[in-house]
């Protein structure tokens, strides 16, 4: 695989000009090619007892076959991934969800092996509303190094905000895009933590204090209604307000 970090903003830059769902599909499909999975689906998690993951779900690529036998067994309140979902804020493999002992966990997921998803990676979501979402990737061996995983994590947060942008569309959204209401010392933090650098890196190179590099991406976040710093430096990519 070429380099993770800079085959993920290329992907990120694709996804940037993907203005609609069919084209967000098509680029996640592509990347699938890179990263090694062979489905995926971007969704919310249903919180009414007359919702199914698939009335929640935004973008599909997940077997068809599967999404009719998850729905007709009701696996929703058995299925170890979406309940690991709703307890941690950090990505994780499928394999980390399921517990010993866990009979119907272990069904869901032994069943999804016959319809090509042995192996997965998920990115969770958490909203400052309450509201919980993920972003799945799946396929019959899905094999991520460390770098690869942090990579696709990124790729997650991205493909998940542009699902949501492409929804709520409105021609006054295009107008607040500009640039958040971000003061130019933001701007430049943004740009170095997507460049990897730490704080104090940042710090050094603008001549300001670790601790006020802080404080830059915490306002930040907070314009981007971000839950982390992954989640506003993907933000800015998506807005066009750092390249």
């Amino acid at each position: 695989m070429p380099d993770v970090r800079q085959t993920a903003f290329d992907i990120i830059h694709r996804l940037r000009s993907a203005g609609t769902q069919r084209a967000v599909y098509a680029e996640l499909r592509r990347t699938g090619t890179i990263f090694g999975y062979d489905a995926f689906l971007i969704g919310g998690l249903p919180h009414s007892p007359n919702e199914s993951l698939a009335d929640c779900s935004m973008i599909s690529g997940w077997p068809t076959g599967w999404t009719q036998r998850y729905q007709q067994q009701n696996y929703l309140h058995q299925d170890p991934v979406i309940r690991y979902i709703r307890a941690t804020t950090e990505p994780f493999l499928w394999q980390e969800a399921v517990t010993r002992g866990d009979r119907r966990g272990l069904t869901v997921m032994n069943e999804a092996r016959d319809y090509g998803l042995a192996e997965g990676f998920c990115v969770p979501f958490h909203e400052l509303d309450g509201s919980e979402a993920g972003v799945s990737f799946g396929g019959s061996e899905v094999r991520l190094s460390e770098d690869a995983r942090a990579a696709l994590h990124l790729v997650a947060i991205y493909a998940m905000s542009r699902a949501k942008a492409i929804a709520r569309r409105t021609p006054e959204d295009d107008a607040a895009d500009a640039t958040a209401g971000l003061t130019g010392r933001e701007v430049e933090c943004l740009k170095w933590a997507a460049a990897g650098k730490t704080a104090w890196e940042t710090s050094v190179i603008l001549s300001i204090s670790a601790r006020t590099v802080e404080h830059h991406l915490a306002c930040a976040a907070r314009k981007f209604n971000a839950a982390s710093r992954v989640q506003s430096v993907a933000e800015a990519i998506r807005r066009g307000i750092i390249d």
